[in-house]
């Protein structure tokens, strides 16, 4: 990911909290009409539209810090990535998706970064633990 990539992505976390007044995914995804479910899914998350509805879905087993790094990861593809484009890619290209798991993950560590300081013992998935290191 370039620099200029992660300024971008920083600006769009400022443009959150100025017009949300918080940094909490959930707060924002209520703010933005996207609806957060758990189910016994595989995946740790993924967002998807269902009849124009926006929709994360959160493995029902997270908890905590990891559930909130989860929806700020499938936040940011909600507000970046056109998902059937994706899909796309992945199943009918050899077009690498993995940036856009970067730039999730990205968006969702530097969105949080003020809750990892105190939650940081939380963090249990081992996962998520090497990509908040990656990026803090």
């Amino acid at each position: 990911m370039t620099e200029r990539r992660k300024k971008e992505i920083l600006k769009l976390i400022d443009n959150l909290y100025f017009e949300f007044g918080t940094k909490n995914p959930v707060s924002i995804c209520k703010g933005l009409d996207i609806e957060i479910v758990s189910a016994n899914i595989e995946m740790k998350g993924l967002y998807t539209v269902v009849l124009n509805s926006k929709l994360i879905v959160v493995q029902s087993l997270l908890e905590g810090f990891a559930k909130l790094f989860v929806i700020g990861h499938e936040l940011f593809h909600a507000l970046e990535h056109d998902c059937d484009e994706i899909r796309f890619f992945r199943e009918h290209t050899s077009f690498k998706t993995s940036i856009y798991e970067e730039e999730a993950n990205f968006f969702s560590v530097q969105l949080l970064k003020d809750y990892i300081e105190y939650h940081q013992d939380e963090v249990a998935d081992l996962e998520i633990a090497e990509e908040i290191e990656k990026f803090i």
